[in-house]
């Protein structure tokens, strides 16, 4: 093959490549486009939310996301006093919190339960706590079950929230 021809069989192959990949972004954003209009008209159409401007779809959707949130507090590398006797765990549920929520810390090589909370309110901290087993100094990875609950007289578990975090146990006492 001459050069001339490798030059001509690059450019077209080259241009091919650049007509593959526009069309694929026009594919992309018109498919983007689509997506959000036929949503909006299913909205509409059902009768879930009719008259509703974007807009305000968006900002009824982003008011019930927030109203769902919870902001938890929580040490991810708690330290432990000798044999786990007191550790600053630092479990927070913030004031502007709408539920209440109770923590189970369980050790990840068993699955046992090694504390549990009551539950607790927004506003609400508590800082230290006495694990219900010994451990020798050292690292131990445990899961802190986080279990939301609503706030009414039912007192309805709502979620459950999984935090991965490492307990240090040291060999002395500190607190």
């Amino acid at each position: 093959m001459t050069k001339s021809k490798k030059l001509h069989t690059l450019i077209i192959l080259l241009l091919l490549a650049l007509i593959g990949i526009g069309a694929g972004i026009y594919y992309q954003m018109t498919r983007e486009s689509n997506l959000s209009r036929l949503a909006r008209d299913e909205l509409a159409l059902g009768g879930m939310l009719p008259g509703k401007s974007e807009q305000e779809i968006a900002d009824l959707l982003g008011a019930k996301i927030a109203e769902g949130m919870v902001d938890i507090g929580i040490a991810a590398e708690p330290v432990f006093e000798r044999n786990g006797k007191k550790g600053r765990l630092g479990i927070e549920n913030i004031a502007a919190n709408r539920y209440s929520f109770q923590v189970e810390l369980k050790l990840d090589e068993t699955g046992e339960v090694i504390y549990q909370s009551g539950l607790i309110d927004p506003g609400y901290y508590v800082e230290f706590v006495e694990l219900n087993k010994t451990f020798q100094a050292g690292d131990y990875r445990a899961t802190a079950v986080i279990s939301t609950y609503s706030l009414d007289e039912t007192e309805d578990r709502i979620s459950e929230i999984n935090v991965k975090i490492l307990l240090h146990v040291m060999d002395g006492t500190f607190y």
